[in-house]
């Protein structure tokens, strides 16, 4: 009996995520659509040209989305030091649902797991160190608002999303958009910012909560910076993402990373 709980203690995270993932697509509705244009020209001006430039519109809805981290990389505080990530992620529009893998070596010895889930109106997040020590298990509220956050501003990387339902549209002027999520009990908005070519730059919302101490959270100004479009399978997607909380002492910068494709309709 020592021996089971000592094994169920080192289940991968990995595992954890892959099986989270499958148990997610066998619920998702697969029903072949288009972005078309009768569908995307209510969206606000920027919005219409971002689906253009990037050549999205006219394209496929994807139900399953694996976007391809090439490399990534976190840090916990403004005073600590990167940390390398290997970073895996699906994205499930028409479920509301993201889930992201991640596993690193603390202090370039002891690997170190994370797996990030938000689904349909509930998130966790859950860390483990070698397998058996449990660093973090966070099913709060404020890991299920962070966990919608992050999920609109994705809704253009993948812009599926976008076309939901639990989402709603408005415009602000040539270069911005706002955009609402509302999902089961919870409703999140950002704005979304384009530069002249169509390129999608920039969100910010207010409404993600920070951990100010453990346990302890207060919703703080939160941004995502996107830069160095490229092309990738026949699609126009940003390169460079960080990820940044933007406080009074000054902006800190937690996440990097660089995405090299994007493979929709994943199995």
């Amino acid at each position: 009996m020592m021996n089971y709980f000592f094994i169920k203690g080192m289940a991968s995270l990995e595992k954890l995520f892959i099986d989270e993932a499958q148990q997610i697509q066998a619920v998702t509705e697969s029903e072949q659509k288009f972005i078309r244009e009768s569908e995307i020209s209510s969206l606000p001006g920027p919005v219409q040209r971002y689906l253009h430039y990037t050549d999205f519109a006219g394209a496929s809805q994807s139900d399953v989305t694996e976007v391809m981290w090439a490399e990534s990389k976190i840090r916990f505080a403004p005073d600590k030091k990167w940390m390398p990530l290997t970073t895996r992620q699906y994205i499930f529009p028409s479920a509301a649902a993201r889930l992201a893998w991640m596993h690193t070596r603390m202090a370039g010895v002891f690997p170190f797991e994370g797996r990030d889930r938000y689904h349909n109106g509930s998130g966790h997040m859950y860390g483990k160190l070698a397998k058996i020590f449990t660093v973090f298990n966070n099913h709060s509220q404020e890991v299920a608002l962070g966990g919608a956050v992050i999920l609109l501003a994705e809704s253009l990387l993948e812009p599926t999303i976008a076309l939901q339902k639990y989402i709603t549209w408005e415009p602000v002027d040539e270069n911005t958009a706002k955009a609402t999520l509302r999902n089961k009990s919870l409703e999140v908005s950002g704005r979304f910012y384009f530069n002249d070519i169509g390129e999608y730059i920039r969100f910010e919302s207010d409404d993600r909560p920070f951990e100010t101490s453990k346990g302890k959270y207060e919703t703080k100004p939160f941004s995502i910076v996107m830069g160095e479009y490229h092309e990738a399978g026949g699609y126009k997607i940003p390169g460079k993402v960080y990820a940044a909380w933007n406080l009074k002492e000054g902006d800190f910068t937690y996440w990097e990373g660089r995405i090299s494709g994007l493979k929709r309709n994943a199995d």
